[in-house]
């Protein structure tokens, strides 16, 4: 590690150099003819040999520019701003310039008079939305569309597509206009091809609802890809296809249409290799956009939805991955008042995946270390898809119909090994589900006048879950309560049935008092009916079964949880400073019926909220927020039947729960400055968690059974996030840190146990394109876990330097190639693995040729196993995940 750290840290000083080399900084400002400042306009520094970008820059408030450019070296420096006649110059820099570099720019009267203001400006900010012309900011080399927006200021794209814009996540991609698959920015990131973006365009504040923008509370941000001229009204995108030793394959297809009337856009994916076109966990993440909104209320109620703890298969924690996916994105414009939208969305998965967990129960006697192996076989389809109906006649009306639907078939079939105290236990586990979902909403916008609207939103949604185990141990399972006279081995088949129905519906009424007041007076509903059935049975070796009829196996429960609200909102603006504070007045009554009793209860709260945001600019501010929120959980927690969850946990419900009441303050602080390219965003959440839903955990051995109470001390939660980085021309560094703080309680034995945990993460990014040849992306994360149950304590480290080289060679060869290491410590035992990952890729694409041909080469080291940690109210684990061994494949890729 000292060497690994030696050398980053010569060659960050070597990047430093090369960047620094005879550079000068050349600062400038911008004036009309009157003198005044210019803000926002954009000033470049062009090479004059190749015509490319050396140098960008945005004039702040005083119409102020600087950049830093090589010494005694020609450039074209041109100026724009709308409504002034370009300026254009060339200039040599010999030395840094203390007196500013002053240009005046000319009004253009004939640009002035013009209906339509036709720009090519780099960057152009008008209110809330900032416009990026992608080619000024793009190396030409970039296949997708998280490549271009990797390379914009302010942008981030992780691994999985999800994109950041100035430190907020981006809620939605749109296309010319109109949304893309809605729900997930990974489709999009993902599969749009670079060549065919012109602008992108951030959308700040962001509100697709034409009556509530004179009362919009909306905080989201969404990104709109303007298509070049030449790519629409034609059909764009790209197939690829190949193989590799080992029976890999891949395919992939891309198919674009976009029109003045019709959008249609098809994805499709099939291979073995762990691309994932779209995983298990966003395609459960879609919900069509038909969020709750009885949340704005300051009250949840959530239908869990089982996932039977099937964990997310991905290269680097899977040995064998079987991916299928299709998905069929539409949208028709018949007329200027409708609009139909939606999408139809299947995946297939066929994976295995392998771990060895070493597992530390707290709060237990000596010797409490469970070593655990487990080969897990995945099988899962689903489908979802989604119709939208919008008629916009005018600005004043809008009305929306959508429905969504989603349905699933899932089994999760494990052999496990399990050694606790020199006791062995055979354990096979199949877990299978279908599930399905069914959603609709009607929502209706009307702007009565300039200063009265209303509102109307109402939903139902259908939800069947049926999750069901088939256990077989070769040790009796839970002995001390489940009577099994059979022998070894041991079969137990655990059964569910869910029903729910939800129902909501909020009317909204909103008064504009001036330009800086207005006031919203809320009426809504909630109203759920959940049914839960179980039973628990014994199979026998001669597949014959019998019910276990003891009652304390069985559920059959009615529940019903009813909210009916008021609430009051004010908004004021004073200055920079917009205040929001608002009161919510709740009524709830809530019955759940089972063994022939009926329990509940009924209460009033009264739930306040104060929303504070400063803003000392456009892209510089400071929010506040701190609300009282109510909490209920639903009927899975109240069913008190024991259910058998694994072959070590059992779980009965607690009918006697109450809801819990949380506090919450938030702070955030983002500044984005256009001028130096500095970008710095951070955030603190506090919640301190009243009655809040714990366990009580009785052990015996390894075995355990929760049972959900109301726990009387205080539950804390803390997180912080932190992160800055700065624009150097071809240099950009970052530097980020997270930190997560919690303070849990829980009853273990009937000992009150509090458990700790301290998570910290850090990362150190360089990214630089040197000489427009090589693309070099390095990190450094350094990732800290420390955890404290009664008794029992445990810390984790992980440090992992990583580092992607990108670079052109010949005449059409690209290598690329990514490395990770990674050096993880177990400091309680002093167990330390070393493991690194790598990858390549060379590709050959012929210049204006429509055909590219790939290698790819996966794991090159042939690592088998990565390691990770995990904390949960009873135990503490480090795990060993298996991955695929090393292949490679071939494959042609085909621009349409």
């Amino acid at each position: 590690m000292k060497k690994l750290s030696f050398t980053i840290t010569l060659f960050l000083s070597f990047l430093t150099q090369v960047n620094a080399q005879e550079k000068v900084t050349f600062f400038g400002e911008l004036r009309d003819t009157l003198s005044m400042p210019l803000k926002f306009a954009n000033v470049l520094a062009l090479d004059t040999v190749t015509n490319r970008m050396s140098a960008f820059a945005v004039t702040n408030a005083k119409g102020q520019f600087r950049f830093s450019l090589e010494a005694n070296k020609p450039y074209k420096l041109q100026a724009t701003f709308i409504g002034f006649s370009s300026f254009e110059e060339v200039f040599t820099p010999t030395e840094s310039n203390d007196i500013p570099y002053r240009i005046t720019l000319k009004n253009d009267i004939i640009l002035l008079n013009n209906v339509e203001v036709v720009h090519e400006m780099p960057v152009l900010i008008q209110g809330d939305t900032i416009t990026y012309k992608a080619e000024v900011f793009t190396q030409g080399n970039e296949r997708k569309l998280e490549d271009i927006l990797e390379d914009l200021p302010g942008f981030e794209v992780d691994k999985d597509g999800a994109v950041k814009v100035q430190g907020k996540d981006v809620s939605k991609v749109l296309v010319d206009g109109k949304e893309f698959f809605e729900g997930d920015t990974k489709l999009a990131t993902k599969n749009l091809p670079a060549n065919v973006v012109d602008k992108i365009q951030v959308l700040q504040n962001f509100n697709d609802i034409s009556p509530l923008s004179g009362v919009n509370q909306s905080e989201a941000i969404a990104i709109n890809v303007q298509l070049k001229e030449d790519k629409k009204n034609i059909a764009f995108g790209d197939i690829e296809g190949g193989g590799g030793p080992q029976d890999r394959f891949f395919g992939h297809a891309n198919v674009f249409y976009y029109g003045p009337k019709t959008n249609l856009n098809l994805i499709a994916d099939v291979n073995n290799i762990g691309e994932q076109a779209l995983s298990r966990r966003d395609l459960f993440r879609f919900n069509g956009g038909l969020n709750s909104f009885s949340g704005k209320s300051g009250s949840s109620f959530n239908i869990s939805s089982k996932n039977l703890g099937i964990p997310m298969a991905e290269r680097n924690n899977a040995q064998s991955l079987d991916n299928q996916l299709g998905a069929f994105n539409y949208n028709f414009t018949p007329s200027d008042a409708w609009r139909i939208s939606g999408f139809a969305i299947g995946s297939q998965v066929d994976n295995v995946l392998g771990s060895i967990s070493q597992r530390t129960y707290i709060l237990q006697p000596s010797n409490n270390e469970e070593l655990l192996s487990t080969e897990t076989h995945v099988r899962s389809r689903a489908a979802l898809g989604k119709l939208n109906l919008k008629y916009v006649p005018n600005d004043d009306l809008q009305l929306d119909y959508n429905v969504f639907a989603k349905t699933s078939d899932s089994s999760n079939t494990s052999a496990q090994n399990s050694v606790f105290r020199n006791n062995v236990n055979e354990i096979n586990g199949t877990k299978v589900q279908k599930p399905a979902s069914f959603q609709q909403q009607l929502r209706g916008f009307w702007s009565a006048s300039e200063n009265d609207i209303w509102s109307f939103e109402g939903a139902y949604k259908y939800q069947f879950q049926d999750p069901s185990l088939d256990l077989l141990t070769t040790q009796r399972p839970f002995a001390a309560l489940i009577p099994t006279p059979g022998t070894s081995p041991y079969n137990l088949l655990q059964f569910e049935a869910i029903t729910s129905h939800n129902q909501e519906a909020a009317l909204n009424y909103y008064r504009i008092l001036n330009k800086t007041n207005h006031i919203n007076i809320r009426l809504g509903n909630v109203i759920t009916s959940q049914r839960l059935t179980s039973s628990l049975r014994e199979r026998f070796s001669n597949e014959t079964e019998k019910l276990i009829a003891d009652p304390v196996f069985q559920n059959d429960v009615d529940f019903t949880f009813k909210d009916f609200y008021a609430s009051v909102l004010y908004k004021i603006k004073i200055d920079d400073i917009e205040l929001t504070p608002s009161l919510n007045f709740h009524y709830y009554d809530i019955e759940n019926v089972q063994r022939d009793g009926l329990t509940g209860f009924n209460k009033t709260l009264l739930l306040p909220a104060l929303n504070a945001r400063y803003r000392f600019r456009n892209s510089h501010s400071l929010t506040f927020d701190y609300a009282v929120r109510a909490d209920f959980t639903d009927v899975q927690n109240f069913a008190q039947g024991i259910i058998v969850r694994n072959y070590n946990a059992l779980f009965a419900g607690n009918p006697l729960l109450r809801n819990s009441i949380y506090h919450t303050i938030t702070l955030n602080y983002f500044n984005f400055n256009m001028y130096n390219f500095l970008n710095i965003y951070g955030g603190l959440n506090y919640s301190k968690r009243l009655n809040d839903i714990s366990n009580i955990i009785e052990f015996d051995e390894r075995e355990r059974i929760n049972v959900p109470i109301n726990i009387d001390a205080a539950n804390e939660i803390s997180t912080a996030y932190a992160s800055i980085d700065k624009r150097f021309d071809a240099l950009r560094l970052s530097l980020s840190g997270k930190w997560a703080l919690a303070s849990t309680n829980n009853i273990i034995s009937d000992t009150p146990n509090v458990n700790k945990s301290f998570k910290q993460t850090y990362r150190l990014g360089v990214d630089t394109r040197l000489w427009d040849i090589f693309q070099l992306d390095m990190a450094y994360s350094f990732n800290l876990s420390d955890y404290q149950g009664l008794g029992n304590s445990n810390r984790f480290e992980n440090h992992s330097p990583s580092a992607n080289l990108e670079f052109d060679f010949l005449k059409g060869f690209t290598f690329e190639t990514n490395y990770t290491y990674n050096r993880y410590v177990n400091n309680e035992t002093g167990n330390e693995q070393n493991f690194d990952l790598m990858d390549l890729q060379l590709r050959y694409r012929n210049e204006d040729s429509p055909w590219e041909f790939k290698v790819e080469g996966m794991s090159l080291f042939d690592t088998r196993g990565v390691r990770m940690d995990s904390f949960n109210e009873s135990l503490i684990s480090t795990y060993e995940y298996f991955m695929q061994k090393r292949f490679w494949v071939f494959t042609v890729m085909f621009d349409l």
